[in-house]
């Protein structure tokens, strides 16, 4: 069975294969094998990257999207990333959402790609009390390339930065204003090394947390994540890498109110992924 590689590989040795959800959304027309995108459940053993994973396209630019707002208080911003799919084969989006932590405390390291000899190697997203290395890119929304400034916890509480996460019309009742860099709007690199990727190299704080335990991903995560390979539109040979939808408001509701499109993709005039929020639908 071919392998699906994705940032959401990475859950403990006793879970089962994940159930597919089914995705009414009619599929985009293409010249690609149907057989190519049939639902296929990925490898869920945890393991480092390494050369039998190695893609040898280079991952497209990171596309620009503005944030969906916040569904409800205590979700945290995942930022979309690129996923290769052997049997297409190709790159996929999987689009940014909001997604509760498995448990209080927890942060998101978001998953990246890697240059190596043999070409470009996947490294998976994980939980964990600390944000470790994700290659230096930037993801926007507060994962700048290093750690993350768009909440913190205190006591078990989480604090939200009001520079840079979208609350639309709810009112958070624990916030903060960190002011971050201001960020480009242009296309992003998705990934680390190499000629054009991304320089930074980890901490030995990071290559320490890299080897240490960490949350699985949580189902609905999962479910987000096999939904995305599901779906032909996200196939960067159908969209040019520019993705629609490019984040979602909820895990796994592509089509739900608030869905955002990359900023080529969408109408003229919508917010771009670099906006920066203020407060309460400022932006």
């Amino acid at each position: 069975m071919h392998r699906v590689l994705s940032g959401l590989i990475l859950v403990s040795l006793t879970c089962g294969p994940c159930a597919f959800a089914q995705n009414g959304r009619p599929a985009a027309t293409s010249d690609f094998p149907t057989s190519g995108y049939l639902p296929l459940p990925p490898h869920f053993q945890p393991r480092p990257a390494n050369a039998a994973d190695n893609v040898e396209v280079a991952p497209p630019p990171l596309p620009s999207y503005a944030q969906p707002a916040m569904p409800e208080e205590g979700c945290l911003w995942t930022p979309g990333f690129w996923a290769w799919r052997q049997a297409v084969p190709d790159y996929f989006w999987v689009p940014g959402t909001w997604a509760r932590p498995p448990r209080p405390g927890l942060l998101w390291t978001p998953p990246y790609w890697s240059r190596s000899d043999d070409g470009y190697a996947f490294h998976p997203g994980y939980w964990a009390e600390r944000v470790g290395f994700y290659g230096g890119i930037d993801y926007g929304h507060g994962y700048g390339g290093d750690g993350y400034l768009g909440a913190r916890w205190e006591n078990g509480v989480l604090f939200y930065n009001r520079a840079v996460n979208n609350f639309g019309s709810l009112e958070i009742s624990h916030g903060y204003d960190l002011t971050t860099t201001a960020e480009p709007a242009a296309p992003q690199v998705s990934f680390n090394g190499g000629g054009g990727g991304t320089t930074a190299r980890p901490t030995a704080e990071q290559e320490q947390l890299a080897l240490q335990r960490h949350v699985a991903p949580t189902p609905e995560q999962r479910r987000h994540f096999l939904e995305a390979a599901k779906d032909r539109s996200l196939y960067s040979k159908l969209n040019g890498g520019e993705p629609s939808p490019a984040a979602t408001p909820l895990p796994g509701q592509f089509e739900a109110a608030g869905v955002t499109r990359s900023d080529r993709s969408a109408a003229a005039g919508e917010p771009s992924r670099r906006a920066v929020t203020t407060g309460v639908n400022m932006k």
